[in-house]
Parts: structure tokens; sequence; C-alpha cells
């Protein structure tokens, strides 16, 4: 606790891997730093917590050579491309920092199946960086208050932010602050906010995991009230197709391209097989919300046996519904069992012959059939028929805060606001798709940055 002749500390708003990288980065140079989290200890952690933390690199400290070239791509250039190559020279000394803290990490295949990309992931994922970074943080005197919620900011006369408004169970009270870093995640638990900007009905988009629920969007908000700029595009989200009965969290069916997506009314809406699973799965599940009740059935038969790591590609904790005919899958999944009988005779018909071959783009398409599939194109036919429901889960937001090299919050006029730091899910630099392996990694590499810049403030 620091006393009244103390030096205002560094406050954190946060506590994911963005906010503790910032507590532990400033409390490295000397600065008091005071974290505050609206969730309680046992539940603080943000996406973060829940996350397998994959990291777009080919090494501990090396990205792919075209990583600039392929995030900047993502958002068709719309993605600041010093922000990623300012990541990339970060890179290696937040690596090495982060290893000094004990986390480790390996290279593994991921859930998407038909991509030969491993990645690096911290040994057990992303609580294992927080496991890592909260001790470190408590060690170095870091003062951690939950269940408190910031509200806004307060500035001086010149603007400056000089102090945080939080409120706990006893009220508001003023943090004063010799700077704010704001690493509190998007607005993705925010129902209203996303109505408002995603359009859609956002009732049927489903949490990825318990840290959506608070990530509100308070620091971006009064970030925003302060002048700041915004960023990103806040009417973009990052999404992931989810079995909606599990009770897991982040519960991926990332099998869709080894059947058919079928909607309520049992029609097909998607080319299921346009691109490996990597490729097409935020596409897909977009796709899947646009659909009635915000919902899809993924449909195959006995033949799915022939992917050898379907498994690896299905977090749900839920079995398949099974059945021994087209008409009784209808009835199991509450689908009109005419218009389904159709909609897979249809396709079955429609399969041109060629070799089927799960690990890549094989080539086997349907001709004639409207969407078509251009890959990996079986007929179903064979009992026993398998089906997953397939819904839409928000994971993050793609809006938020616009900041410089040094994580400063920049401004409406392209100054920055002074005092005023960001990193995380509540900097806006993605649009269109999310390049996956990126989130956890900037917000590990901008929170030390913003940590390190907010103490020197």
């Amino acid at each position: 606790m620091t006393s009244a002749t103390s030096p205002d500390p560094v406050v954190v708003i946060g506590a994911g891997i963005a906010g503790l990288s910032a507590a532990v980065s400033a409390a490295e140079q000397g600065a008091p730093v005071v974290l505050v989290d609206r969730a309680s200890p046992l539940e603080a952690g943000g996406n973060t917590k829940w996350t397998s933390a994959y990291l777009r690199l080919d090494d501990v400290y090396e990205p792919g050579e075209s990583f600039v070239d392929d995030v900047v791509g993502f958002s068709g250039g719309r993605t600041p491309s010093w922000y990623v190559e300012a990541l990339v020279e970060h890179l290696p000394e937040t690596m090495e920092w982060i290893q000094g803290h004990g986390a480790r990490f390996r290279r593994l295949p991921t859930y998407f199946i038909n991509s030969n990309r491993p990645r690096l992931q911290p040994n057990g994922g992303g609580e294992a960086l927080l496991n890592a970074l909260r001790p470190a943080a408590e060690k170095l005197g870091v003062e951690f208050r939950y269940h408190t919620t910031a509200q806004r900011l307060v500035t001086n006369e010149d603007g400056r932010v000089t102090g945080v408004v939080v409120s706990d169970d006893e009220g508001e009270r003023i943090l004063a602050a010799r700077s704010v870093v704001i690493a509190s995640g998007g607005f993705e638990g925010d129902p209203v906010a996303l109505g408002r900007e995603l359009g859609g009905d956002v009732s049927t988009l489903l949490p990825i995991a318990p840290g959506v629920a608070f990530n509100k969007g308070e620091g971006i908000r009064m970030a925003l009230e302060a002048g700041a700029k915004r960023g990103g595009q806040w009417d973009g989200f990052h999404a992931e197709p989810v079995d909606p009965r599990a009770e897991n969290p982040e519960a991926l069916v990332m099998v869709f391209p080894y059947g058919i997506l079928v909607n309520k009314l049992g029609e097909r809406f998607v080319d299921e097989g346009r691109g490996t699973v990597d490729e097409t799965y935020e596409s897909t599940a977009r796709a899947v919300w646009s659909q009635p009740g915000g919902i899809a059935y993924f449909i195959t038969d006995r033949k799915f046996e022939r992917v050898a790591d379907r498994e690896r590609g299905l977090l749900t904790s839920r079995k398949p519904v099974t059945a021994g005919d087209i008409g009784e899958l209808a009835d199991a999944l509450d689908l009109p069992a005419g218009r389904l009988t159709d909609t897979v005779t249809a396709f079955n018909k429609s399969v041109v012959d060629g070799e089927f071959d799960w690990r890549a783009a094989d080539g086997k398409h349907t001709d004639g059939l409207t969407p078509p599939k251009s890959n990996w194109a079986l007929p179903i036919d064979e009992a026993p028929y398998l089906a997953y429901p397939v819904s839409c889960a928000i994971v993050f937001t793609f809006g938020g805060l616009e900041t410089d090299a040094s994580a400063c919050v920049v401004g409406e006029r392209g100054a920055p606001v002074p005092g005023l730091y960001a990193a995380g899910e509540c900097t806006g630099i993605y649009h269109d798709k999310y390049p996956g392996g990126t989130s956890v990694l900037r917000g590990m590499v901008f929170g030390r940055v913003a940590g390190h810049a907010a103490a020197a403030a």
C-alpha cells in the first residue's frame, strides 16, 4: 500500500497477459504499481486464463519469414505494418523475459488438423503464463485489488491522465496515478455495445470462455471519453465455431470440411471445403451466426473415420448425435426430415470421383451444386450418420484504442494522450480476419512495452 508521501503508482487495469506483463515490467523499473481487476482472484485473467495461447512463431525467438506480410495481409493492408514490425523487434527480448519468469514453450500441432503449421504453445496454455507472472508481480510489490472496477479516468487541466475512478463494494474512490495502463480486453462482454457496433442478433453469440463476461469495455470507453482515437474494425470480432451443448470452454468444432453444414431449415449455406480449417474457420463461424437462430449442424457419416486426426479438431465435451438414417437424424436434430433428405441426396449426386486426402486440399469437389464444395467432398450415405450442432462463439472484439510504438494511447488529433497507455485486446489493430496466434503474443510484447514506458512517465 502506498502512503501519502509515496510517489504515485502506475495503475494497471486488467490482470490478463497484457496487464500482468505491464505490471511486472513497470515494477521491474522500480515504480510502485497497483493492479485492479473486477474479477475475484480465482476468476481474474481475462481471456488469457482460458486460451490454449498458441503463438504464431516458428521457434521461441523466431516468427516466420512472412510474419509481417501475413498479419498485415489478413487485414487487407489495414493493420499498421509498423505495429507488427515493432512486435517482431521486441519479440526476442520479451520471450527471454517471460522464460526468465519460468514460462516454458513447446511446438505442438494445433486443432487445425489439415494445416501443416505447428505453432508454439506455453506448457499449460495461457494460464501458465499468468501463473508465471503473478507471483513475480507479488514479489516485486505489485498491489492487487480484485473485485474492483475501473470506471473513468481523471485528467488535469493539460489533459494528462492523473488517476482512475474505481468502484468496489465500498463505493467509488480515486486512485492517483503517475500513469495508467489499460489492459482490460475488448467489449465482447457487453451485449449493448455489441448490438450497437456489430449489428445482427448478438443474443445468439456464445462466449468462448468465462473470461469474456468480465470484458465489458469500460477501459476503451473511458479512454475515448478522455479523447482517445478509435482503432481497428469496430463491427468485427474474432469468431470460432463451437458446440453450443458443451459445458467446457473453447468447445471447438474444427472438422466442418469433412461433411456438410446445414441450417435449421435443413439447407446448406456455405462451401465447407473452400480452404483449410485455419483459413476458413472464422468466416464459417460468422456464416453460421447469420443463419436462422444462429445455429447450424455439421453432418457426416461413417467415412468420417477416414480422418485420422479428427479428435484433435473436436474440443467439445459432448458426443455426436447419431442415427441409422437421415430421417432419424433429422428427427433427433429437430430438422425438417424431407428437406434434409433432399439436401443430402442433391449433395451426394453432385460429388465427383477423385482421391480423398483429409490432410490437404484434395480438389475432390461437387459439380453443379450451389453452394459448391471445393474439397473433401464425400457422399453422405453410409450409416451411422453423425451430427454436431455448431454455433458462433465470440472471442474478442476487433475495435479498440489506437496506440503508438511506446504503447501510448493516441488522441483524436494524432498526438499521444499523456500518461495513458494500453495493450492487448483493448487496442484495435485487426480487420476482417484474425491472424491466429497473435493475440496473446501482442498482449505480452506490448504489455511489457507499456509497463516500461508507464514507469518512466
